[in-house]
């Protein structure tokens, strides 16, 4: 469960993030060649970003599948399980009624 939680406060986080960028756009400079090169930088730093957020997306959709599935056999199991010392007594006669 711990994974989980950490790949969803990641994409929590790359989310947050593309939101900021997504307020302020990004508009290159095409005077100065160093500004060029820190552009470039920008860029592929955003590119691997982006790679890494479909990734953590992907990540998280597979380990909320895997837990989903855990928690339906968990389900399953406790329907099965035989009645313990501490079990309501079954209605045998389908009245209702609790009654010794």
């Amino acid at each position: 469960m711990r994974p989980l939680l950490c790949a969803l406060a990641g994409l929590a986080l790359l989310r947050a993030a593309g939101a900021f960028a997504a307020a302020e756009p990004f508009i290159p400079s095409h005077g100065d060649p160093a500004r060029a090169t820190g552009c470039d930088r920008h860029m592929a730093i955003h590119s691997r970003l982006d790679v890494l957020e479909e990734t953590v997306e992907k990540t998280v959709e597979h380990l909320e599948a895997e837990v989903k599935g855990l928690l339906g056999q968990l389900e399953e199991l406790a329907w099965n399980l035989p009645p313990g010392p501490f079990s309501p007594i079954p209605d045998l006669l389908g009245d209702g009624d609790d009654h010794f």
